[in-house]
């Protein structure tokens, strides 16, 4: 999928979230004393004034390619993370404490090509949020979420070992990877990840304070669906800011999926594409998701394709599941080596 695809498809998907029932989702410009128009607000809506003297807290403002996403209460923020299998894209919107919003569309890296490039040891390179947990990322799984082999306990195994591959390092560098990062999987919810649908279109809800990790259909058909988003929220006091609740979702409509992506008989990632058998690894998929909940941003040099935190899977390979040295450094460098 090129560059251009991509961003009509995210552009297309967008379209009609102003129908979702968020707080004056729907209200009209008579409404507001900032005389604000009705539906999705363009990033220039509110015009440095405040999100409380305008009356938008929990309106849809678009973050950029028409993407929409919350308006936050200030001191609040709330980032969106699209994982393609062969890219990302990353949009975020932030209220100061002062009620001012601004918006960020990161830059996408190249497109993802499955090469050699240098190994996992050989790079050092990370980025950092502003944003870390104080408390343990403590995360719940919606009762019969599954992938693969339709078992939630597998699921469930696995999402255990991704939130450990990324709070305790691991690494097959040689690397101490442990740090003061701490998470763990607490059983099962019936409440769904906190994403919100208008007319078959997702964007993140308003933080509820729950960590869920759940399934879904994503926008998009095979190769061109993203494989996983995730929400994060954080919150700035005093100008110190930490996340409060993160959640993510995975692709069970356009993607098949495996636990064994190195002996798996269905699984063949050769060309040309066969969405039967060309199959992700959940393990992989869910430790750079996390690595997103935890603060990682996603790297873009081409050269760093080989780091967890780089956004391109490979297909049949469980190369994410172990860290590379940027990504340890990275979580070292937001929680301390431990």
């Amino acid at each position: 999928m090129n560059s251009a695809r991509a961003l009509t498809l995210l552009t297309a998907f967008t379209l009609g979230v102003s129908s979702v029932p968020l707080s004056a989702a729907g209200a009209t410009a008579t409404a507001s004393p900032c005389r604000l128009p009705g539906g999705v607000l363009p990033s220039a809506a509110l015009d440095a004034r405040s999100v409380q003297e305008c009356g938008a807290i929990g309106r849809l403002m678009d973050a950029g390619d028409g993407v929409a996403l919350p308006v936050q209460a200030p001191g609040g923020s709330v980032t969106m993370d699209l994982l393609f299998p062969d890219g990302a894209r990353t949009y975020s919107l932030t209220t100061d404490e002062q009620g001012r919003v601004t918006t960020t569309k990161h830059p996408a890296p190249e497109q993802f090509q499955d090469l050699p490039g240098p190994g996992a040891c050989e790079r050092d390179s990370y980025q950092l949020r502003p944003y870390k947990w104080d408390k343990p990322w403590l995360f719940r799984t919606t009762k019969g979420t599954a992938l693969a082999t339709n078992r939630q306990s597998d699921f469930d195994a696995a999402a255990r070992r991704s939130t450990a591959n990324m709070t305790q390092g691991r690494n097959t560098c040689g690397m101490s990877g442990r740090t003061h990062a701490r998470g763990a999987f607490i059983g099962h919810t019936a409440r769904q990840g906190n994403f919100v649908y208008a007319d078959g279109q997702t964007t993140c809800g308003d933080s509820d304070g729950h960590n869920v990790i759940d399934t879904g259909d994503l926008p998009g058909d095979f190769l061109e669906a993203t494989l996983a988003w995730t929400c994060t929220w954080a919150e700035t006091r005093h100008g110190v800011t930490r996340a409060v609740s993160a959640d993510i979702r995975m692709n069970d409509a356009d993607y098949n999926w495996t636990y064994r992506p190195g002996d798996d008989p269905a699984c063949d990632p050769a060309f040309p594409p066969d969405q039967q058998r060309w199959r992700y690894d959940v393990e992989s998929v869910l430790t750079h998701e996390i690595g997103h909940v935890y603060g990682l941003v996603n790297l873009s040099a081409p050269e760093d394709l080989n780091q967890t935190m780089y956004p391109g899977i490979r297909r049949c390979s469980g190369h994410m599941r172990t860290l590379g040295r940027g990504d340890v450094l990275g979580m070292q460098a937001l929680y301390g080596r431990r």
